[in-house]
């Protein structure tokens, strides 16, 4: 028997039908309405040239400088190297853009620098000890120190560090500063950031506010931790943040007033070093003391700051295993954190000279200063110790491109100015492998293939 159809059951047909209909009439109208008019959407954006006459060319440092060499940029990367001056009128692309041309027949050209040890959230300054005189003692908010960010940021790029390596914040403040960046939103240096160091509890870089130290949120969100698990969680949540590699401190510091001896147990620091390395990151150590600087060594460390007590088996062994020293030099003379005539920093880096033997014994040095603990765009000032305790000004300048660019795992994109590479460079008045003080002077800036600074003057900040 059939079963006879009800009117409900037609009308309801019959309005799908139509709605069917309906639809297919209407993405009939938009196809062919879209088609008769110019998309309002994504255009593509002509490609941009920039042909760069530089006097002298440092194009991979460790290499011979070359003399007048036009350096064609295309968008954001160096498309090749010419000889002579190219002009506009010859120089011919597949979609006839636009040619830039800038004259630096009087300068010499050579790669962004790059800084493996700054601190972009705060620096010394009059601000803080006129809070402290008024009695406000709370520390910055992540908003605050997220202007200090930007503004030391530009500080960078201006002294011609078109990289820079942020070992030590929060888990808000520098990654804001270096997503903006990366978004296009600013232009500022390329920005490698580990949010907070991972510390033990009251040890050096534990910033948690005593009333909150038992509170496990705020102890993650600070990096600290005691003992192998917990130290796994830190890593974890670091970079669950942001973070691009992980920092720990595994001796005390100098910042903190702290001794300079072990902090972490072995079995705390191969957590630290292990659970970065699975998640792809790479690992850097805060450490003076030798014995415990070992430890990291053993354990697979990627770099260690500072140093300065490093013995000759340790040096040994950071040759053997490929570990990478950022001498930060500048971070033990006055004025650091503690403005004091004399402080014992001094005498004890140059009691011991690690920086020196390990230079001697051939271990890869990658430049770094701490800026933040002395004020942000006064970085050059690392190149001028590093040469004054006997680095060759060719090396010092290999340990701000290629060095630093091979330990912070860009050196395909960085570091040289071959065909390929981003178009980061800088410009100087005089030749840096005769005087390393001329990179205190930097007279222009390129960072992506965008101009940040001309004739001494940086441009606007901000795209809209």
């Amino acid at each position: 028997m059939t079963r006879p159809i009800s009117v409900l059951h037609l009308r309801s047909r019959y309005s799908l039908a139509c709605v069917l209909a309906g639809c297919v009439a209407l993405l009939s109208f938009y196809t062919t309405a879209s088609a008769q008019r110019p998309s309002s959407g994504h255009r593509e954006v002509p490609d941009r040239y920039v042909l760069i006459h530089a006097g002298t060319l440092l194009a991979v440092p460790g290499k011979k400088p070359s003399n007048e060499v036009t350096l064609v940029v295309k968008n954001d990367r160096v498309e090749r190297l010419e000889n002579g001056y190219l002009s506009a009128a010859a120089f011919s692309s597949a979609d006839d853009a636009a040619v830039q041309v800038i004259d630096l027949s009087n300068k010499f050209v050579l790669p962004g620098l790059m800084d493996a040890h700054v601190h972009l959230r705060h620096q010394p300054t009059r601000s803080r000890g006129e809070r402290a005189r008024r009695g406000v003692w709370q520390s910055p908010t992540s908003a605050e120190e997220a202007v200090n960010a930007v503004i030391y940021a530009r500080r960078s790029l201006a002294a011609g560090f078109t990289t820079v390596r942020d070992v030590g914040s929060d888990d808000q403040s520098v990654f804001a500063v270096r997503n903006a960046i990366n978004a296009g939103r600013m232009i500022g240096p390329r920005i490698l950031a580990s949010g907070a160091a991972v510390a033990v509890t009251g040890g050096h870089a534990d910033s948690t506010p005593i009333e909150d130290s038992a509170d496990p949120t705020a102890r993650l969100r600070w990096g600290v931790c005691d003992g192998a698990i917990e130290c796994r969680r830190a890593v974890r949540y670091q970079h669950k943040a942001g973070a691009d590699l992980i920092k720990f401190t595994v001796t005390g510091g100098l910042g903190s007033n702290s001794l300079l001896e072990r902090q972490l147990f072995y079995d705390e620091i191969e957590a630290i070093i292990d659970t970065a390395h699975i998640l792809g990151m790479k690992v850097t150590s805060h450490g003076y003391e030798a014995e415990t600087l070992k430890d990291a060594i053993r354990a697979g460390v990627d770099s260690i700051e500072h140093g300065f007590l490093l013995d000759d088996e340790a040096l040994e062994m950071m040759k053997a295993a490929g570990v990478v020293l950022v001498p930060t030099i500048s971070a033990s003379y006055p004025p650091p954190i503690f403005n004091i005539p004399n402080p014992s920093s001094v005498a004890l880096r140059n009691e011991y000279a690690a920086f020196e033997r390990a230079y001697a014994a051939g271990v890869k040095i990658a430049f770094g200063t701490d800026a933040g603990t002395f004020a942000h765009g006064t970085n050059a000032k690392e190149f001028d110790f590093m040469v004054q305790y006997g680095m060759k000004e060719m090396d010092a300048i290999y340990s701000a491109t290629v060095a630093t660019a091979e330990l912070f795992g860009i050196d395909d994109e960085a570091g040289t100015l071959e065909p390929g590479k981003i178009a980061d460079l800088i410009a100087v008045n005089s030749n840096p492998l005769d005087d390393i003080s001329t990179l205190h002077e930097i007279n222009f800036v390129m960072k992506s293939g965008k101009v940040a600074k001309q004739n001494g003057e940086m441009t606007i900040p901000f795209d809209y």
